[in-house]
């Protein structure tokens, strides 16, 4: 597949930019959905989060604008929209009008007849803080009757959906990221920071402090440099 250099658009709050390699028709998609989000009130790690996703799950660009743009709380929806939409084949659209109807993330995965394994694949052991209680109720449910809900909080679900996706992307553990979290690092500064590519100066404002990052880009090495014990 040919592919083009592009360059990462910046804002006075998006100002990491970086030099990726990128198919062509999928840049435009990004651009368009990158110029969307810059609308949102959402802080910079959300922002290049939601661009990741969009990204990962290389969805039509008016459909992910639609989206996001109607999504009560852009920065979590959106993501557990793309997961769910991508894992059972329907259209994000219907995902989201389940979503605006009032249902929780649980009953949205009963009614969509997702297993909740999805949220937890990568993890065979329990993952401690925090998402060990979760973790937690799932062992405990996967011995009863497939027909019986699985329920947790929408808090719960998002921090899981966050940890796939992250972890799907840049092709690592979740234990990896999970490290990372109990240090205290969000999963979006987590996807900030390892996407960063090799050896960059992060860009700085005038007075010299770290300026704040942004948008996510594919570059060669995405996917790969993941360290083999964590495999």
């Amino acid at each position: 597949m040919t592919r083009s250099t592009t360059r990462a658009r910046c804002s006075t709050s998006v100002l990491l930019a970086v030099l990726a390699l990128v198919p062509a028709a999928g840049a435009l998609a990004a651009d368009g959905f990158y110029d969307a989000t810059l609308a949102l009130k959402v802080g910079d790690d959300a922002r290049f989060f939601l661009n990741l996703t969009n990204q990962h799950f290389a969805s039509s660009s008016a459909v992910a604008v639609s989206i996001v743009k109607r999504c009560p709380r852009p920065e979590n929806d959106f993501l557990v929209i793309m997961l769910l939409a991508a894992a059972s084949g329907r259209k994000a659209e219907a995902v989201l009008a389940m979503r605006s109807r009032g249902q929780s993330w649980s009953d949205i995965l009963f009614e969509l007849r997702l297993s909740p394994q999805i949220l937890f694949a990568g993890m065979d052991r329990d993952p401690g803080p925090p998402y060990g209680r979760a973790w937690g109720h799932w062992k405990d449910h996967k011995g009863k009757p497939k027909k019986e809900r699985f329920v947790i909080p929408d808090g719960q679900v998002v921090d899981l959906v966050k940890l796939q996706i992250a972890a799907s992307y840049y092709r690592v553990s979740p234990y990896t990221i999970i490290r990372e979290r109990q240090r205290g690092v969000t999963v979006e500064r987590y996807a900030v920071v390892r996407g960063r590519p090799a050896g960059a100066v992060p860009a700085r404002n005038k007075d010299g402090t770290p300026a704040r990052g942004a948008r996510p880009e594919r570059g060669e090495g995405h996917g790969h440099g993941q360290d083999p014990k964590n495999r």
